[in-house]
Protein backbone atom coordinates (compact mmCIF):
# COMPACT_ATOMS: atom_id res chain seq x y z
CA UNK A 1 0.00 0.00 0.00
CA UNK A 2 1.61 3.39 -1.25
CA UNK A 3 2.28 6.38 1.50
CA UNK A 4 -0.49 8.52 0.29
CA UNK A 5 -2.88 5.84 0.09
CA UNK A 6 -2.19 5.12 4.10
CA UNK A 7 -2.18 8.61 4.98
CA UNK A 8 -5.89 9.02 3.54
CA UNK A 9 -7.06 5.84 5.12
CA UNK A 10 -5.47 7.57 8.59
CA UNK A 11 -7.11 10.54 7.81
CA UNK A 12 -10.24 9.27 7.05
CA UNK A 13 -9.98 7.18 10.58
CA UNK A 14 -9.09 10.44 12.71
CA UNK A 15 -12.41 11.93 10.81
CA UNK A 16 -14.44 9.09 11.88
CA UNK A 17 -13.01 9.36 15.32
CA UNK A 18 -13.96 13.11 15.94
CA UNK A 19 -17.62 12.54 14.29
CA UNK A 20 -18.03 9.45 16.60
CA UNK A 21 -16.94 11.93 19.38
CA UNK A 22 -19.79 14.88 18.21
CA UNK A 23 -22.06 12.30 17.97
CA UNK A 24 -21.62 10.76 21.79
CA UNK A 25 -21.64 14.81 22.56
CA UNK A 26 -25.10 14.91 21.51
CA UNK A 27 -26.16 11.72 22.58
CA UNK A 28 -24.43 12.66 26.68
CA UNK A 29 -26.22 16.10 26.16
CA UNK A 30 -29.51 14.37 28.03
CA UNK A 31 -27.00 13.84 30.95
CA UNK A 32 -26.74 16.82 33.29
CA UNK A 33 -23.07 17.01 33.23
CA UNK A 34 -23.11 17.69 29.36
CA UNK A 35 -25.98 20.06 29.36
CA UNK A 36 -23.45 22.87 29.17
CA UNK A 37 -23.52 24.96 26.15
CA UNK A 38 -20.41 24.82 25.84
CA UNK A 39 -20.41 21.42 25.25
CA UNK A 40 -22.74 22.24 21.94
CA UNK A 41 -20.21 24.51 20.85
CA UNK A 42 -17.53 22.07 21.35
CA UNK A 43 -19.46 20.12 19.16
CA UNK A 44 -20.31 22.45 16.28
CA UNK A 45 -16.38 23.48 16.52
CA UNK A 46 -15.71 19.76 15.37
CA UNK A 47 -17.42 19.52 12.56
CA UNK A 48 -16.73 23.18 11.33
CA UNK A 49 -13.18 21.83 11.50
CA UNK A 50 -13.63 18.57 9.69
CA UNK A 51 -15.33 20.64 7.00
CA UNK A 52 -12.35 23.15 6.48
CA UNK A 53 -10.23 20.48 6.48
CA UNK A 54 -11.74 18.67 3.99
CA UNK A 55 -11.90 22.26 2.24
CA UNK A 56 -8.07 22.35 2.70
CA UNK A 57 -7.84 18.85 1.20
CA UNK A 58 -9.87 19.57 -1.64
CA UNK A 59 -7.84 22.53 -2.66
CA UNK A 60 -4.83 20.42 -3.10
CA UNK A 61 -5.53 17.02 -4.71
CA UNK A 62 -8.36 18.57 -7.19
CA UNK A 63 -6.85 19.05 -10.76
CA UNK A 64 -9.62 20.82 -12.79
CA UNK A 65 -9.35 24.58 -11.96
CA UNK A 66 -13.19 24.93 -11.96
CA UNK A 67 -14.31 21.62 -10.50
CA UNK A 68 -11.79 22.91 -7.38
CA UNK A 69 -13.73 26.08 -7.21
CA UNK A 70 -17.16 24.33 -7.10
CA UNK A 71 -15.97 21.69 -4.33
CA UNK A 72 -14.54 24.81 -2.78
CA UNK A 73 -17.34 26.15 -2.47
CA UNK A 74 -19.52 23.68 -1.09
CA UNK A 75 -16.98 23.12 1.33
CA UNK A 76 -17.62 26.59 2.51
CA UNK A 77 -21.35 26.48 2.50
CA UNK A 78 -20.89 23.35 4.80
CA UNK A 79 -19.34 25.48 7.05
CA UNK A 80 -21.50 28.82 6.72
CA UNK A 81 -24.81 26.62 7.44
CA UNK A 82 -22.86 25.51 10.59
CA UNK A 83 -21.64 28.90 11.31
CA UNK A 84 -25.46 29.79 11.63
CA UNK A 85 -26.64 26.99 13.46
CA UNK A 86 -24.23 27.93 16.26
CA UNK A 87 -25.25 31.47 16.01
CA UNK A 88 -29.25 30.48 15.88
CA UNK A 89 -28.47 28.82 19.45
CA UNK A 90 -26.23 30.93 21.06
CA UNK A 91 -29.14 34.38 20.23
CA UNK A 92 -32.34 34.81 21.92
CA UNK A 93 -34.04 37.37 19.67
CA UNK A 94 -36.52 35.67 17.98
CA UNK A 95 -36.48 37.83 14.60
CA UNK A 96 -32.73 36.88 14.47
CA UNK A 97 -33.74 33.63 15.25
CA UNK A 98 -35.73 32.61 12.18
CA UNK A 99 -33.68 35.22 9.83
CA UNK A 100 -30.71 33.07 10.51
CA UNK A 101 -32.85 29.98 9.85
CA UNK A 102 -33.79 31.45 6.63
CA UNK A 103 -30.35 32.02 6.11
CA UNK A 104 -29.88 27.62 6.29
CA UNK A 105 -31.02 27.95 2.50
CA UNK A 106 -28.48 29.69 1.02
CA UNK A 107 -26.32 26.21 1.60
CA UNK A 108 -29.03 24.23 0.90
CA UNK A 109 -30.23 25.52 -2.32
CA UNK A 110 -26.47 26.36 -3.61
CA UNK A 111 -25.08 22.91 -2.45
CA UNK A 112 -27.39 20.91 -4.62
CA UNK A 113 -26.59 23.36 -7.43
CA UNK A 114 -22.74 23.41 -7.21
CA UNK A 115 -22.84 20.00 -7.22
CA UNK A 116 -24.23 19.90 -10.68
CA UNK A 117 -22.03 22.14 -11.50
CA UNK A 118 -19.31 19.88 -10.47
CA UNK A 119 -20.79 17.10 -12.71
CA UNK A 120 -21.29 19.35 -15.52
CA UNK A 121 -17.44 20.18 -15.29
CA UNK A 122 -16.41 16.31 -15.39
CA UNK A 123 -14.59 14.64 -18.45
CA UNK A 124 -13.93 18.68 -20.00
CA UNK A 125 -10.11 20.41 -19.93
CA UNK A 126 -8.35 22.02 -16.74
CA UNK A 127 -9.01 25.28 -17.92
CA UNK A 128 -12.92 24.93 -19.76
CA UNK A 129 -15.43 26.96 -18.98
CA UNK A 130 -19.22 25.67 -18.47
CA UNK A 131 -21.62 27.02 -21.00
CA UNK A 132 -23.65 30.34 -20.67
CA UNK A 133 -27.25 28.88 -19.81
CA UNK A 134 -25.15 27.44 -16.70
CA UNK A 135 -25.92 30.84 -15.18
CA UNK A 136 -29.10 30.24 -15.12
CA UNK A 137 -28.77 28.36 -12.55
CA UNK A 138 -27.42 30.60 -10.28
CA UNK A 139 -30.48 32.97 -11.60
CA UNK A 140 -32.88 30.32 -10.11
CA UNK A 141 -31.36 29.90 -6.66
CA UNK A 142 -30.89 33.37 -5.91
CA UNK A 143 -34.35 33.67 -7.15
CA UNK A 144 -35.74 31.44 -4.43
CA UNK A 145 -33.32 32.28 -2.02
CA UNK A 146 -34.53 35.53 -1.95
CA UNK A 147 -38.30 33.78 -1.88
CA UNK A 148 -37.32 32.57 1.30
CA UNK A 149 -35.44 35.54 3.01
CA UNK A 150 -38.45 37.55 2.45
CA UNK A 151 -40.88 34.79 3.78
CA UNK A 152 -42.43 37.22 6.09
CA UNK A 153 -43.90 39.80 3.70
CA UNK A 154 -45.58 36.69 1.82
CA UNK A 155 -45.37 33.15 3.46
CA UNK A 156 -45.20 31.16 0.10
CA UNK A 157 -42.57 29.26 1.79
CA UNK A 158 -43.31 28.66 5.36
CA UNK A 159 -46.43 29.62 7.13
CA UNK A 160 -46.99 30.18 10.67
CA UNK A 161 -50.78 29.23 11.82
CA UNK A 162 -50.26 30.16 15.05
CA UNK A 163 -50.06 34.28 13.69
CA UNK A 164 -46.51 33.82 15.32
CA UNK A 165 -43.46 33.51 13.32
CA UNK A 166 -41.18 31.35 14.64
CA UNK A 167 -38.96 28.71 13.16
CA UNK A 168 -40.08 26.09 15.66
CA UNK A 169 -44.01 26.12 15.37
CA UNK A 170 -44.84 26.63 11.38
CA UNK A 171 -46.29 25.14 8.14
CA UNK A 172 -45.33 24.63 4.58
CA UNK A 173 -46.73 26.39 1.69
CA UNK A 174 -46.38 25.44 -1.81
CA UNK A 175 -43.34 27.47 -2.63
CA UNK A 176 -41.19 25.13 0.19
CA UNK A 177 -41.71 21.89 -2.15
CA UNK A 178 -40.39 24.03 -4.92
CA UNK A 179 -37.00 24.59 -3.15
CA UNK A 180 -37.11 21.00 -2.22
CA UNK A 181 -37.99 19.91 -5.52
CA UNK A 182 -35.20 22.21 -6.76
CA UNK A 183 -32.47 20.57 -4.22
CA UNK A 184 -33.79 17.13 -5.47
CA UNK A 185 -33.58 17.77 -9.17
CA UNK A 186 -30.32 19.30 -8.86
CA UNK A 187 -28.97 16.63 -6.47
CA UNK A 188 -30.77 14.02 -9.02
CA UNK A 189 -29.25 15.49 -11.97
CA UNK A 190 -25.60 15.84 -10.64
CA UNK A 191 -25.57 11.91 -10.27
CA UNK A 192 -27.32 11.03 -13.12
CA UNK A 193 -24.26 12.95 -14.93
CA UNK A 194 -21.76 11.40 -13.25
CA UNK A 195 -22.88 8.14 -13.79
CA UNK A 196 -23.31 8.81 -17.49
CA UNK A 197 -19.81 10.24 -17.79
CA UNK A 198 -18.15 7.39 -15.69
CA UNK A 199 -15.56 5.73 -18.35
CA UNK A 200 -13.66 3.63 -15.68
CA UNK A 201 -13.27 0.28 -15.87
CA UNK A 202 -15.43 -2.13 -13.64
CA UNK A 203 -17.25 0.78 -13.14
CA UNK A 204 -19.98 -0.65 -11.61
CA UNK A 205 -18.00 -1.29 -8.81
CA UNK A 206 -17.40 1.87 -8.15
CA UNK A 207 -20.05 3.50 -8.87
CA UNK A 208 -21.56 1.93 -5.68
CA UNK A 209 -19.59 4.06 -3.51
CA UNK A 210 -21.37 7.74 -4.27
CA UNK A 211 -25.01 5.74 -4.55
CA UNK A 212 -24.70 5.22 -1.42
CA UNK A 213 -24.56 8.10 0.22
CA UNK A 214 -26.91 9.40 -2.16
CA UNK A 215 -29.35 7.05 -1.64
CA UNK A 216 -29.05 7.90 2.01
CA UNK A 217 -29.59 11.07 1.81
CA UNK A 218 -32.82 10.93 -0.15
CA UNK A 219 -34.09 8.43 2.67
CA UNK A 220 -32.97 11.00 5.44
CA UNK A 221 -34.76 14.19 3.14
CA UNK A 222 -38.13 12.21 3.10
CA UNK A 223 -38.07 11.05 6.79
CA UNK A 224 -36.96 14.35 8.15
CA UNK A 225 -39.69 16.73 6.28
CA UNK A 226 -42.41 13.55 6.90
CA UNK A 227 -41.25 14.01 10.42
CA UNK A 228 -40.67 10.25 11.11
CA UNK A 229 -39.61 10.08 15.31
CA UNK A 230 -36.96 7.52 15.07
CA UNK A 231 -35.11 9.29 12.41
CA UNK A 232 -35.29 12.80 14.50
CA UNK A 233 -34.16 10.63 17.28
CA UNK A 234 -30.93 8.96 15.59
CA UNK A 235 -29.90 11.75 13.14
CA UNK A 236 -32.49 15.04 14.55
CA UNK A 237 -29.10 17.17 13.59
CA UNK A 238 -30.42 17.80 10.05
CA UNK A 239 -27.47 20.39 9.42
CA UNK A 240 -24.82 17.95 9.71
CA UNK A 241 -26.40 14.97 8.26
CA UNK A 242 -27.01 16.04 5.16
CA UNK A 243 -23.17 17.94 5.03
CA UNK A 244 -22.04 14.73 6.39
CA UNK A 245 -24.10 12.81 3.42
CA UNK A 246 -23.23 15.63 0.32
CA UNK A 247 -19.19 15.51 1.31
CA UNK A 248 -19.61 11.49 1.82
CA UNK A 249 -21.38 11.59 -1.94
CA UNK A 250 -18.62 13.96 -3.17
CA UNK A 251 -15.25 12.35 -1.36
CA UNK A 252 -16.88 8.91 -2.88
CA UNK A 253 -16.39 10.56 -6.45
CA UNK A 254 -13.12 12.30 -5.69
CA UNK A 255 -12.24 7.94 -4.12
CA UNK A 256 -13.04 5.90 -7.24
CA UNK A 257 -11.82 8.49 -10.00
CA UNK A 258 -15.15 9.82 -11.27
CA UNK A 259 -13.62 13.42 -10.23
CA UNK A 260 -10.30 13.70 -11.36
CA UNK A 261 -7.66 14.11 -8.60
CA UNK A 262 -3.97 14.54 -7.93
CA UNK A 263 -3.60 10.84 -5.78
CA UNK A 264 -1.59 7.79 -6.00
CA UNK A 265 1.66 9.87 -6.64
CA UNK A 266 3.65 6.83 -4.78
CA UNK A 267 2.65 4.30 -7.41
CA UNK A 268 3.28 6.67 -10.17
CA UNK A 269 7.03 7.39 -9.28
CA UNK A 270 7.32 3.95 -8.59
CA UNK A 271 6.74 3.04 -11.86
CA UNK A 272 7.93 5.94 -14.06
CA UNK A 273 11.98 5.70 -14.97
CA UNK A 274 11.91 9.55 -15.45
CA UNK A 275 13.88 10.64 -12.75
CA UNK A 276 11.48 13.33 -11.07
CA UNK A 277 11.74 14.89 -7.72
CA UNK A 278 9.03 17.06 -6.20
CA UNK A 279 9.96 19.69 -3.67
CA UNK A 280 7.85 22.47 -1.99
CA UNK A 281 8.16 26.07 -2.23
CA UNK A 282 11.17 26.06 0.21
CA UNK A 283 12.54 23.27 -2.40
CA UNK A 284 12.23 20.52 0.35
CA UNK A 285 12.28 16.96 -1.21
CA UNK A 286 8.38 15.82 -0.80
CA UNK A 287 8.65 12.75 -3.50
CA UNK A 288 11.40 11.42 -5.73
CA UNK A 289 10.91 9.23 -8.70
CA UNK A 290 12.34 5.35 -8.45
CA UNK A 291 14.67 6.19 -11.02
CA UNK A 292 16.34 8.94 -9.55
CA UNK A 293 19.40 7.81 -7.44
CA UNK A 294 19.38 10.13 -4.59
CA UNK A 295 17.43 13.61 -4.51
CA UNK A 296 19.40 16.44 -5.89
CA UNK A 297 21.48 18.91 -3.61
CA UNK A 298 19.39 21.91 -2.55
CA UNK A 299 22.52 24.71 -3.03
CA UNK A 300 22.08 23.04 -6.55
CA UNK A 301 18.32 23.63 -7.27
CA UNK A 302 18.78 27.25 -5.95
CA UNK A 303 21.63 27.73 -8.35
CA UNK A 304 19.25 27.84 -11.53
CA UNK A 305 18.47 30.45 -12.82
CA UNK A 306 16.21 29.23 -15.76
CA UNK A 307 13.79 25.95 -16.50
CA UNK A 308 16.59 24.39 -18.23
CA UNK A 309 20.20 23.73 -17.17
CA UNK A 310 22.87 21.62 -18.50
CA UNK A 311 24.64 19.22 -15.94
CA UNK A 312 26.29 17.46 -18.18
CA UNK A 313 27.11 17.16 -21.77
CA UNK A 314 24.21 14.62 -22.24
CA UNK A 315 22.03 15.45 -19.14
CA UNK A 316 19.60 18.13 -19.00
CA UNK A 317 17.95 19.50 -15.32
CA UNK A 318 14.32 20.75 -16.18
CA UNK A 319 12.07 22.70 -13.61
CA UNK A 320 8.23 23.19 -13.55
CA UNK A 321 6.36 25.14 -11.28
CA UNK A 322 3.47 23.89 -9.05
CA UNK A 323 0.63 25.64 -7.59
CA UNK A 324 2.88 24.27 -3.66
CA UNK A 325 6.57 23.64 -5.28
CA UNK A 326 8.46 21.83 -7.90
CA UNK A 327 9.45 19.87 -9.79
CA UNK A 328 12.37 18.88 -11.26
CA UNK A 329 13.71 16.42 -13.98
CA UNK A 330 16.52 15.34 -14.99
CA UNK A 331 16.23 14.44 -19.09
CA UNK A 332 19.07 12.29 -21.66
CA UNK A 333 19.91 14.03 -24.65
CA UNK A 334 22.62 11.67 -25.48
CA UNK A 335 20.68 10.46 -28.28
CA UNK A 336 19.29 14.02 -29.41
CA UNK A 337 22.99 15.21 -29.51
CA UNK A 338 24.14 12.03 -31.45
CA UNK A 339 20.98 12.53 -34.04
CA UNK A 340 21.72 16.40 -34.07
CA UNK A 341 25.57 15.30 -35.25
CA UNK A 342 24.45 13.63 -37.39
CA UNK A 343 21.85 15.72 -39.10
CA UNK A 344 24.83 18.17 -39.27
CA UNK A 345 26.75 15.60 -41.66
CA UNK A 346 23.78 15.16 -43.93
CA UNK A 347 23.31 18.77 -44.02
CA UNK A 348 27.32 18.75 -45.61
CA UNK A 349 26.67 16.09 -48.06
CA UNK A 350 23.03 17.22 -48.97
CA UNK A 351 24.53 20.92 -49.44
CA UNK A 352 27.25 19.22 -51.86
CA UNK A 353 24.70 16.96 -53.27
CA UNK A 354 22.39 20.24 -53.87
CA UNK A 355 25.50 21.77 -55.67
CA UNK A 356 25.60 19.18 -58.14
CA UNK A 357 21.02 19.11 -58.40
CA UNK A 358 22.05 23.38 -58.94
CA UNK A 359 24.47 22.06 -61.94
CA UNK A 360 22.00 19.77 -63.35
CA UNK A 361 19.01 21.91 -62.97
CA UNK A 362 20.76 24.53 -64.98
CA UNK A 363 21.63 22.13 -67.73
CA UNK A 364 18.41 20.31 -67.81
CA UNK A 365 17.05 24.44 -68.03
CA UNK A 366 19.24 24.48 -71.15
CA UNK A 367 17.88 21.32 -72.87
CA UNK A 368 14.42 21.98 -72.15
CA UNK A 369 15.14 25.64 -73.88
CA UNK A 370 17.18 23.90 -76.82
CA UNK A 371 14.46 20.70 -77.13
CA UNK A 372 11.93 23.71 -77.58
CA UNK A 373 13.79 25.96 -79.51
CA UNK A 374 14.46 22.82 -81.94
CA UNK A 375 10.76 21.96 -82.31
CA UNK A 376 9.94 25.66 -83.03
CA UNK A 377 12.51 25.41 -85.70
CA UNK A 378 11.12 22.40 -87.12
CA UNK A 379 8.14 23.33 -86.94
CA UNK A 380 8.75 26.68 -89.02
CA UNK A 381 10.86 24.40 -91.22
CA UNK A 382 7.83 22.10 -91.87
CA UNK A 383 4.62 24.87 -92.45
CA UNK A 384 7.12 26.53 -94.74
CA UNK A 385 8.70 23.85 -96.30
CA UNK A 386 7.20 25.02 -99.63
CA UNK A 387 7.87 28.31 -99.94
CA UNK A 388 11.77 27.35 -98.95
CA UNK A 389 11.54 25.39 -102.10
CA UNK A 390 10.52 27.75 -104.03
CA UNK A 391 13.10 30.53 -102.82
CA UNK A 392 15.95 28.02 -103.62
CA UNK A 393 14.68 27.55 -106.99
CA UNK A 394 14.26 31.37 -107.92
CA UNK A 395 17.53 32.07 -106.25
CA UNK A 396 19.38 29.09 -108.34
CA UNK A 397 17.09 30.53 -111.58
CA UNK A 398 18.30 34.48 -111.01
CA UNK A 399 21.96 33.34 -110.72
CA UNK A 400 21.50 31.96 -114.08
CA UNK A 401 19.49 34.37 -115.95
CA UNK A 402 21.09 37.18 -118.05
CA UNK A 403 17.56 38.94 -118.94
CA UNK A 404 17.53 42.16 -116.67
CA UNK A 405 13.75 41.78 -116.55
CA UNK A 406 13.64 38.66 -115.80
CA UNK A 407 16.10 39.32 -113.09
CA UNK A 408 14.00 41.89 -111.57
CA UNK A 409 10.77 39.91 -111.44
CA UNK A 410 12.70 36.81 -109.68
CA UNK A 411 14.09 39.38 -107.29
CA UNK A 412 10.84 40.92 -106.52
CA UNK A 413 8.96 36.98 -106.46
CA UNK A 414 11.89 36.17 -103.65
CA UNK A 415 11.43 39.45 -101.56
CA UNK A 416 7.24 38.39 -101.52
CA UNK A 417 7.94 34.53 -100.27
CA UNK A 418 10.55 35.33 -98.32
CA UNK A 419 8.23 37.99 -96.26
CA UNK A 420 5.97 34.97 -95.86
CA UNK A 421 8.72 32.96 -94.07
CA UNK A 422 9.03 35.61 -92.03
CA UNK A 423 6.25 36.52 -90.67
CA UNK A 424 4.83 32.91 -90.98
CA UNK A 425 8.01 31.90 -88.33
CA UNK A 426 7.42 34.76 -86.45
CA UNK A 427 3.31 34.03 -86.23
CA UNK A 428 4.52 30.39 -85.05
CA UNK A 429 6.74 31.82 -82.60
CA UNK A 430 4.31 34.41 -80.89
CA UNK A 431 1.41 31.56 -80.95
CA UNK A 432 3.61 28.98 -79.10
CA UNK A 433 4.76 32.07 -76.65
CA UNK A 434 0.99 33.35 -75.66
CA UNK A 435 -1.65 30.76 -76.76
CA UNK A 436 -2.72 33.47 -79.33
CA UNK A 437 -2.41 36.02 -81.85
CA UNK A 438 -3.97 39.06 -82.09
CA UNK A 439 -5.71 41.09 -84.79
CA UNK A 440 -3.15 43.45 -84.94
CA UNK A 441 -0.45 40.79 -85.31
CA UNK A 442 -2.10 39.72 -88.62
CA UNK A 443 -2.59 42.85 -90.09
CA UNK A 444 1.29 43.91 -89.53
CA UNK A 445 1.64 40.80 -91.52
CA UNK A 446 -0.46 41.10 -94.22
CA UNK A 447 0.95 44.94 -94.67
CA UNK A 448 4.20 43.78 -95.00
CA UNK A 449 3.27 41.52 -97.75
CA UNK A 450 1.17 44.11 -99.58
CA UNK A 451 3.77 46.76 -100.06
CA UNK A 452 6.07 44.00 -100.90
CA UNK A 453 3.03 43.17 -103.11
CA UNK A 454 2.85 46.68 -104.31
CA UNK A 455 6.29 47.45 -105.03
CA UNK A 456 6.39 43.99 -107.26
CA UNK A 457 3.75 46.05 -109.59
CA UNK A 458 0.36 44.65 -108.90
CA UNK A 459 -1.95 46.73 -106.75
CA UNK A 460 -2.87 45.16 -103.52
CA UNK A 461 -4.87 46.02 -100.37
CA UNK A 462 -5.75 44.66 -97.30
CA UNK A 463 -8.47 45.50 -94.73
CA UNK A 464 -8.44 43.99 -91.54
CA UNK A 465 -11.66 44.92 -89.12
CA UNK A 466 -12.18 44.77 -85.59
CA UNK A 467 -9.60 44.04 -82.89
CA UNK A 468 -8.97 41.26 -79.87
CA UNK A 469 -7.49 37.85 -80.23
CA UNK A 470 -7.22 34.86 -82.49
CA UNK A 471 -6.73 31.43 -82.27
CA UNK A 472 -3.40 30.17 -84.04
CA UNK A 473 -5.21 28.35 -86.22
CA UNK A 474 -6.98 31.22 -87.89
CA UNK A 475 -4.47 33.84 -88.28
CA UNK A 476 -2.57 31.00 -90.01
CA UNK A 477 -5.10 29.82 -92.35
CA UNK A 478 -6.07 33.52 -93.01
CA UNK A 479 -2.35 34.43 -93.80
CA UNK A 480 -1.84 31.00 -95.63
CA UNK A 481 -4.95 31.23 -97.80
CA UNK A 482 -3.65 34.90 -98.88
CA UNK A 483 -0.16 33.26 -99.61
CA UNK A 484 -1.64 30.21 -101.43
CA UNK A 485 -3.54 32.77 -103.89
CA UNK A 486 -0.62 35.25 -104.72
CA UNK A 487 1.63 32.30 -105.14
CA UNK A 488 -0.53 30.62 -107.65
CA UNK A 489 -1.44 33.65 -109.49
CA UNK A 490 2.10 35.72 -109.07
CA UNK A 491 3.23 35.77 -113.05
CA UNK A 492 -0.63 37.19 -113.85
CA UNK A 493 -1.60 38.96 -110.92
CA UNK A 494 -2.73 42.16 -111.85
CA UNK A 495 -4.78 43.16 -108.22
CA UNK A 496 -5.59 42.04 -105.04
CA UNK A 497 -7.71 42.77 -102.30
CA UNK A 498 -8.16 40.99 -99.25
CA UNK A 499 -10.56 41.61 -96.42
CA UNK A 500 -10.74 40.09 -92.71
CA UNK A 501 -13.97 40.86 -90.17
CA UNK A 502 -13.57 39.32 -86.87
CA UNK A 503 -15.99 37.47 -85.24
CA UNK A 504 -17.13 34.18 -84.74
CA UNK A 505 -16.64 33.00 -87.43
CA UNK A 506 -14.14 34.89 -88.76
CA UNK A 507 -15.00 35.57 -92.23
CA UNK A 508 -11.71 35.97 -95.33
CA UNK A 509 -12.46 37.61 -98.55
CA UNK A 510 -10.18 37.85 -101.21
CA UNK A 511 -10.81 39.96 -104.90
CA UNK A 512 -8.41 38.61 -107.83
CA UNK A 513 -7.75 40.25 -111.16
CA UNK A 514 -5.20 37.56 -112.73
CA UNK A 515 -5.18 35.65 -116.03
CA UNK A 516 -4.47 32.09 -114.18
CA UNK A 517 -8.38 30.35 -112.79
CA UNK A 518 -8.72 29.40 -109.18
CA UNK A 519 -11.18 27.05 -109.16
CA UNK A 520 -9.42 24.39 -108.16
CA UNK A 521 -8.37 26.13 -104.83
CA UNK A 522 -11.88 24.48 -103.32
CA UNK A 523 -10.57 20.75 -104.19
CA UNK A 524 -7.37 21.76 -101.97
CA UNK A 525 -8.77 23.82 -99.49
CA UNK A 526 -11.98 22.68 -97.51
CA UNK A 527 -14.86 25.20 -97.17
CA UNK A 528 -13.39 27.19 -99.71
CA UNK A 529 -15.62 29.19 -101.88
CA UNK A 530 -15.14 30.61 -105.22
CA UNK A 531 -16.92 32.56 -107.82
CA UNK A 532 -16.24 34.66 -111.23
CA UNK A 533 -17.87 37.24 -112.24
CA UNK A 534 -18.43 38.41 -115.92
CA UNK A 535 -15.69 40.65 -116.08
CA UNK A 536 -12.92 37.73 -115.10
CA UNK A 537 -12.55 38.59 -111.46
CA UNK A 538 -12.94 36.13 -108.94
CA UNK A 539 -13.55 35.71 -105.45
CA UNK A 540 -12.97 33.48 -102.85
CA UNK A 541 -14.60 33.37 -99.23
CA UNK A 542 -13.48 31.28 -96.35
CA UNK A 543 -15.13 30.98 -92.83
CA UNK A 544 -12.83 30.08 -90.09
CA UNK A 545 -13.91 28.99 -86.26
CA UNK A 546 -11.75 29.28 -83.50
CA UNK A 547 -12.29 25.62 -82.86
CA UNK A 548 -11.57 24.30 -86.39
CA UNK A 549 -8.44 22.71 -86.03
CA UNK A 550 -5.52 22.88 -88.92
Amino acid sequence: MSRARKRSILFALAALGLIAFAIWIRYASRIDFFRDAGWGYLRSAIYIFLFSAWGVSLSVRIVQTHTRRYLLSVSALMVLWLLLRSIKYAVHSEAVCRYLWYGYYLPLLFIPMFSLLIALSLGRSEDCRLPRWTRALYVAASILFLLVLTNDAHQWIFTFPNGVMSDKEHGYAPGYYVVVGWEVLCAASAMILVLVKCRLPHSRVYLSLPLIPFALSLAYTYAYVAEIHWVWLLAGDMTVALCLMFAGILESCIQCGLIQSNLEYDELFEATNLPVQITDQSLRTQHISAAMPEPLPQNELQRMTSDTVRLAGDTLLKRYSLRRGYVFWKEDISELNQLQTELELTRDELRDTGDVLTAENVQRARLLKLTEENRLYDMMETQTSGQIAMLRERLAELKNTEDPDRARRLLGQIIIIGTYVKRRSNLIFVGMQRGSISLQELRLCLNESVENLNLYGVNCKALVKGDGQLSFEQAAKAYDLFETVVEATLDSLHSLLISIESGEPMEVNLCISAAEPLRNLPEQIPGLQWEQDEDGLQYITRKLKKTESR
